[in-house]
């Protein structure tokens, strides 16, 4: 086998793992259109290579033609991958326009008047205009990983490869490059190295990325309720524990919320299944919206939530539950369906003590709430902890209401 028959099918068997490889990763986490962007895009490249380097029955000009618009579309969509998986717009205007500039020229120089550098130049300019496209979209990207800054750099570097390697094309004898020394001629032959060594730096670079991408999801799957999009029980011990560190211990004043929906088990015989979830993520968003972003909002079962407080004292807890509980009671839940009746809640609050552990805050707050639902629902209970007393002692609100 002849070193251009070999590197011809180096690229194709190159780019089909590739393509191997990013679809078994989509199909692991499918909600990720952009991994299988990759996985299409590599499956052009891989038949783009073939049709370069085997006519397929096609004849010379077919092809070309057919190979250079599959190399063209899986630009598009590997740039367009790249950067949808930063959450970025993908310009889409300046990539359609450079690759039927770039085809236009390409065609016209192959079919009207066939001229090989020409060409070269039409389609590797293109494809840099592209790159550099991507690039400038990438750059503003907010706070990058280090894994992004990479990326970031081999696209710079695959945009220059672009621009340099055709110029080199000059020093070669157009003449000598047609159907049967195509595969053989420098220009090819350096292609196609190039074709390899980029291919694996950046696939690899963005196998690690969808890789880490994947974990991280998986990571906030594990501590995160499905249904409110609050942080489940796994979760709020996972914020609270710096707060419970040592060097920290005692340090910071922390308040802590815990809520239970009154009768919520008749809401879900009564009303279905479906209207309860409306209730819960409903119920979930107000919860959010009075965190402010600054709380550690928890869904902790069934109709039972936790409001962790950094830097917050008793006083501002209980006052954050006051209200929680007037607006819920006023009927301040958005997207229930009418005729639902008044939702109503019950809050135990508490404040860390000294040097207690998150389950000791916890214990004190379920006692508090305990009380709440005891006293009749629809109201706020406080746990303080005195110095003489070893357990905690529960106070009704001054301002709850008999539900």
């Amino acid at each position: 086998m002849d070193q251009g028959l070999f590197i011809s099918l180096i690229n194709p068997a190159l780019s089909a793992v590739l393509s191997t490889a990013f679809l078994v990763l989509w199909l692991v986490r499918r909600e990720r259109r952009y991994v299988l962007q990759f996985s299409v895009s590599y499956g052009l490249i891989a038949f783009g290579f073939v049709l370069q380097g085997f006519q397929m029955g096609l004849g010379f000009e077919l092809s070309k033609l057919v190979s250079n618009v599959l190399f063209f579309v899986a630009v598009i969509l590997f740039i367009g991958a790249v950067v949808a998986r930063q959450g970025l717009r993908v310009p889409y205007v300046s990539l359609l326009a450079s690759s039927v500039a770039g085809m236009a020229v390409f065609a016209w120089f192959l079919l009207v008047e066939p001229d090989f550098v020409i060409r070269v130049f039409a389609v590797n300019g293109a494809l840099g205009v592209m790159c550099v496209a991507g690039v400038l979209r990438l750059r503003q990207a907010v706070n990058p990983a280090p894994i992004d800054r990479l990326l970031l750099w081999l696209a710079g570097l695959r945009a220059l490869d672009f621009f340099l390697r055709p110029a080199a094309v000059a020093l070669f004898d157009p003449g000598t490059v047609g159907q049967v020394s195509f595969t053989t001629s420098a220009y090819w032959l350096t292609t196609s190295l190039s074709v390899i060594v980029s291919s694996l730096a950046i696939a690899l670079t963005l196998l690690t990325a969808v890789a880490i991408d994947i974990m991280q999801e998986l990571r906030t799957e594990s501590r995160t309720d499905a249904l409110s999009g609050l942080l489940n029980r796994r979760g709020l011990a996972e914020k609270a524990k710096p707060f419970f560190e040592p060097a920290r211990s005692g340090g910071v004043p922390l308040g802590l919320v815990l809520a239970d929906l009154d009768r919520f088990k008749a809401v879900n015989d009564t009303h279905g299944h479906a209207t309860g979830d409306a209730v819960i993520v409903a119920f979930a968003e107000l919860l959010k919206q009075a965190g402010a972003g600054r709380a550690a909002v928890a869904r902790t079962g069934g109709e039972e939530f936790a409001i962790l407080m950094p830097y917050c004292d008793l006083a501002a807890a209980r006052l954050l539950a006051e209200g929680l509980r007037a607006a819920l009671s006023g009927g301040a839940l958005d997207g229930v369906k009418p005729g639902l009746g008044r939702i109503t809640c019950s809050f135990g609050v508490t404040a860390r003590a000294g040097d207690e552990s998150f389950d000791m805050l916890l214990e004190r707050a379920d006692a508090a709430l305990l009380q709440a639902k005891r006293a009749g629902r629809d109201r706020v209970r406080v746990a303080y902890l005195h110095p003489e007393f070893t357990t905690p002692e529960t106070f009704q609100s001054p301002v709850g209401r008999a539900g």
